[in-house]
């Protein structure tokens, strides 16, 4: 008796081809090309900031600005917000990003400024949405954020998101040390002795008297904006904020001490909005990715495995529920 093919090639075809779908929905997690968008320039100070709006297809319930952590990113970070963006979208929250000072379309140099200066260019941005968003206007930010949006307050935002901020300059960099050196199995000893030797290093290259030493390996605008910003503090902007707040770090962080963090978050503020909410979520990393496959101090030292799951997993390479948590918040926080 022959026997009938056809029933499991159908079945093969069929499964290639929902696989193929899955596999392109996916995909279209790290396209904006599709989203509604306009341009979105603005001017801080001396500087012209170019980015982009983007506009969700349902009616928006919120917007944002996208505030970046450290180094010179363009709006999408060279696309690797765009799983994160088309996640607001989809949300009905509307998103405005824009290169930094330098970077792509924008005047002006990133390495130039102060927090107090990215504090002055945020608020310019949130002027700028407000004036194009029939929706409540907030702002999200990442890691170095910290030092920038808490000093945002009501009523020129409505609403903060901060994902895995620092709160003092100086121990953030003492954390990633020691966290880099214990990776690479330091004794403890070893590590305790290396902290302190360049904690004195770093107050005489940048204290308030040190002159740029080209010896230092750093280019001169880099270390003005380290020594511009090294006592850097969120503490005094969170003891009077009262705008509501979510902040979120992943409890696998390894550039942000989070729990010590998230605990001082809560004993700073003194006036909390009833809707602020500080939480460290399980198995995630500092970008809220899940911890597993992404836990990494930098995002240039994934391995090409790593780089290859976050392209097919767009969205869901984010720990479990972490999106949905900031989603919600908002679109709950910016309701009537």
């Amino acid at each position: 008796m022959r026997r009938n093919w056809r029933r499991p090639l159908t079945l093969l075809a069929v499964s290639v081809i929902l696989l193929a779908i899955a596999l392109l929905i996916r995909l279209a997690d790290h396209d904006l090309a599709a989203r509604q968008q306009e341009p979105f320039t603005f001017t801080a100070g001396d500087t012209r900031l170019a980015g982009t709006l983007w506009r969700p297809d349902t009616p928006t319930q919120a917007a944002v600005i996208l505030v970046h952590g450290d180094g010179a990113q363009d709006r999408s970070s060279a696309g690797g917000y765009a799983p994160f963006i088309n996640a607001l979208l989809d949300a009905g929250i509307a998103v405005a990003a824009w290169d930094k000072p330098g970077v792509g379309g924008s005047t002006g140099n990133w390495l130039d400024q102060s927090m107090q200066d990215r504090q002055a260019e945020a608020r310019a941005a949130m002027t700028a949405l407000t004036t194009r968003a029939d929706a409540p206007v907030g702002a999200l930010g990442f890691s170095q954020a910290g030092w920038v949006l808490p000093g945002l307050d009501a009523p020129e935002a409505a609403f903060l998101v901060l994902i895995g901020p620092a709160i003092s300059w100086r121990d953030q960099g003492a954390y990633y040390t020691r966290t880099r050196l214990a990776r690479e199995g330091r004794p403890a000893a070893e590590i305790t002795q290396t902290l302190a030797r360049l904690a004195a290093e770093n107050d005489a290259t940048f204290g308030p008297d040190a002159l740029y030493d080209p010896a230092t390996n750093l280019t001169e605008d880099r270390w003005a904006f380290i020594q511009r910003n090294r006592d850097a503090d969120a503490r005094p902007d969170l003891a009077t904020l009262s705008v509501p707040l979510l902040a979120l770090w992943g409890a696998n962080d390894l550039n942000v001490d989070a729990q010590t963090d998230a605990a001082t978050y809560r004993a700073t503020m003194q006036t909390p909005h009833p809707a602020t909410q500080v939480e460290v979520l399980p198995n995630a990393t500092h970008g809220l990715l899940k911890s597993g496959p992404y836990n990494y101090q930098l995002t240039s030292e994934w391995p090409w495995h790593a780089e290859a799951r976050f392209t097919l997993e767009g969205r869901y390479a984010f720990a479990n529920g972490a999106l949905d948590r900031i989603t919600d918040w908002i679109i709950a926080t910016a309701a009537p």
